[in-house]
């Protein structure tokens, strides 16, 4: 009775490790949860809050001061008190609500709100690069997965018809009809054969891991696997692709963005070399002697001039330029790199696509010469070691075959990446 509960019990949590997806699933899955995705996303968040500090200088500031105190005002400069608290008299209680409002800064606030929003612009931009990139991942190990478990069953075939090789020359020796030299090189080519289903078994656990990691999931559980559409489609023409990549690939967005954010930086120093002019007001309560309600109120205006700073406002100006133009030179790398990113990924898919009936033809050609040399052995009209080329071409052949759709598939995935089409 406590065996049957026990496999009970176990057989729904073996079951939970068991994935069926197709690769539309495997892609939102790994959108939702792949944690190189968080850190990305929560920098637009960051953006927005900077955006909101940067705005906070176009509206006015209000605050509340109080103050109790015996001694000379100076001595509380420390407590960093504006409006009435702040007043000169030795003895007093004091609070206030104070106003104060930037009426100009000749364009400081408003280059810095776009400055924020650009960088909000780069954090996106960033956003749909990472996702692209995640995308990308999923689809080369979900391809990576069919394809290693499609050899794995190759590999499997051919240790079976070795082991039939095997069998056949093991009755000839016995029957004195082939020397031991046919059954030894039989059980060579078995064992290497077993070896080559060893290699493929644990390609498959590679790939599993790999798939799990795109997900950001397990990397031991039991993916099963929808077979995607395996038809392949002609790409669009290279330069209507390389127009694709200037335009949208997410690497490129992202950069510009930065470029327009140099630009309000730039601009943003520049307005530092400018005046401030800005009004306070304070109202309150103090307790002071021979001092009317209606004589606690100040106000004032204020304008502030910058004239000498020892080289810091130009430093930062020249410090902006330089990024500028740093960013302008970066810019027209990359759109070089991503234009060859784009005509390598087109030639690999051309190439790939080219391959298919190629290798398709190579297996047909492998299959037959294998049937005859079988048949030539079996007649004793063959020798071991031309049975043994054959079966050695065909594996070779069959194993080529079963890659090549999922390579052109995965190479499709790369040139839609490099295009920037994800």
């Amino acid at each position: 009775m406590r065996l049957r509960i026990v496999l009970w019990v176990a057989l729904p949590l073996w079951a939970q490790d068991t994935l069926h997806l197709t690769l539309q699933e495997a892609v939102a899955m790994a959108l939702r949860q792949n944690p190189s995705l968080a850190a990305v996303r929560q920098a637009v968040e960051e953006a927005d809050a900077r955006i909101k500090q940067a705005r906070s200088n176009f509206f006015p500031q209000l605050g509340f001061n109080g103050i109790g105190k015996a001694g000379l005002s100076g001595a509380t400069n420390g407590l960093g008190l504006i409006g009435l608290p702040n007043s000169p008299f030795y003895r007093n209680f004091a609070d206030s609500l104070n106003a104060s409002y930037r009426a100009s800064d000749f364009g400081r606030t408003r280059h810095s709100v776009r400055l924020e929003r650009r960088r909000r612009e780069v954090a996106e931009a960033d956003v749909r690069a990472a996702e692209a990139s995640v995308s990308l991942s999923v689809e080369r190990a979900f391809y990576g997965l069919l394809r290693a478990r499609r050899l794995r069953e190759v590999a499997a075939e051919i240790v079976r018809s070795r082991e039939q090789t095997v069998r056949q020359a093991q009755a000839f020796y016995e029957g004195q009809i082939r020397s031991r030299v046919d059954l030894d090189l039989a059980r060579a080519h078995l064992a290497k054969a077993q070896l080559g289903a060893l290699e493929a078994a644990n390609a498959v656990r590679e790939a599993v891991a790999e798939l799990g990691r795109a997900l950001g999931a397990s990397q031991e559980a039991n993916y099963e696997l929808q077979t995607p559409d395996l038809s392949l489609q002609q790409p669009d023409p290279l330069p209507k692709l390389i127009e694709d990549t200037n335009k949208m690939r997410p690497a490129l967005q992202s950069l510009r963005a930065e470029h327009e954010a140099a630009l309000e930086a730039v601009a943003l120093a520049r307005s530092q070399r400018k005046p401030f002019l800005s009004f306070v007001f304070s109202s309150g309560y103090a307790r002071f002697t021979n001092v009317l309600a209606r004589q606690l109120l100040a106000g004032g205006a204020g304008l502030i001039l910058p004239l000498f700073t020892g080289g810091n406002l130009e430093g930062q100006l020249e410090e902006a330029e330089a990024r500028l133009r740093r960013l302008e030179s970066r810019l027209d790398d990359l759109s070089q790199q991503v234009a060859l990113e784009t005509r390598t990924a087109y030639f690999r898919l051309q190439n790939a696509q080219a391959s298919i009936p190629t290798r398709q033809q190579q297996a047909d050609y492998a299959r037959s010469a294998a049937r005859l040399a079988r048949a030539r052995y079996r007649e004793r009209l063959g020798s071991m070691v031309e049975l043994s080329q054959a079966e050695a071409a065909l594996a070779e052949a069959e194993a080529t075959q079963a890659a090549a759709v999922f390579q052109a598939k995965t190479a499709e995935a790369e040139l839609r990446f490099a295009a920037g089409r994800d």
